[in-house]
């Protein structure tokens, strides 16, 4: 497609570029994107974005559109030869479907880890595949927002297979871990015993962060077993399980009984409650 003031173009995009984290996906709003929008849009997106561009009549000419005489010769001669050349419309473009779906694109690609492999051959992707891609994305972001919670709470033990302890420490982590494992975990309660220093809550992650086992842990002192360590000497408390959930209250699946008993043991904790939960 011939287009008059394609720089206009080319900056609406770099404008939204910045918005992509990573290097390589605004080199592909810059390129591959570019060259869709000049080059392989259907007929409807084309009238939605351009303004084609004939030899002016009197009071039908689009307001923003140059006078003929003002236009590169290149425009002219295509003009004279009956060829058609149009004017990118930068009005509210982003109110635009074709411009919210570039937006969820770049969303999408920022949600890529840094090292993802795809950012070696991302040039390769083309528009369409990328926004059916990350419209698929976007409803399962929607669909399961919690999955794509980052609450990056503390580690305490780390096994094989990716699979790790974390300890519960704000709210964000209590709230993600009942909506995740269908319990009462986020009900105030717990979390507030925890502000207290009388319970500790503990949950069995694997490599991807998602929740399988929720613990509760009881204490006969009253500071944290975490909050002596790097003081000699110091006694450690006596921690007693309570609580030992899998999803919505259910007994862990099998697969996470080792990690379990091996958790529970390390810790060196007694085991006072939820015995039938635990191998």
């Amino acid at each position: 497609m011939n287009v008059i003031n394609v720089g206009t173009l080319e900056r609406e995009l770099a404008n939204l570029a910045v918005y992509a984290n990573h290097p390589a996906a605004q080199s592909w709003v810059n390129t591959v994107a570019r060259n869709f929008l000049l080059n392989g849009l259907t007929d409807k997106d084309i009238d939605a974005n351009f303004v084609p561009y004939a030899s002016p009549k009197p009071g039908k000419r689009h307001s923003d559109l140059p006078d003929f005489e003002r236009l590169p010769e290149w425009a002219k001669n295509a003009i004279k030869n009956h060829v058609s050349i149009h004017w990118f419309n930068d009005v509210q473009v982003r109110r635009r479907p074709l411009w919210q779906s570039l937006e969820y694109i770049i969303h999408w690609f920022n949600a890529w880890p840094a090292n993802d492999r795809r950012w070696n051959r991302v040039s390769r992707i083309d528009f369409r595949t990328a926004a059916s891609a990350s419209a698929m994305w976007f409803k399962d972001v929607t669909d399961n927002l919690w999955d794509y919670v980052k609450d990056k709470p503390p580690v305490i033990k780390v096994y094989e297979n990716g699979y790790h302890w974390i300890r519960m420490s704000t709210a964000l982590h209590f709230e993600r871990e009942s909506r995740l494992m269908g319990h009462c975990v986020s009900n105030g309660s717990y979390y507030e015993s925890y502000r207290r220093g009388s319970h500790e809550y503990y949950s069995l992650r694997d490599k991807y962060n998602r929740p399988h086992v929720t613990v509760e842990v009881t204490y006969t002192r009253t500071q944290p077993p975490t909050a002596l360590i790097g003081f000699p000497g110091s006694p450690r408390k006596a921690g007693s399980v309570m609580q030992c959930k899998g999803k919505s209250n259910a007994k862990p699946a099998p697969e996470y009984q080792l990690y379990i008993r091996r958790f529970f043991n390390d810790m060196k904790w007694e085991i006072t409650g939820d015995l039938n939960h635990i191998d």
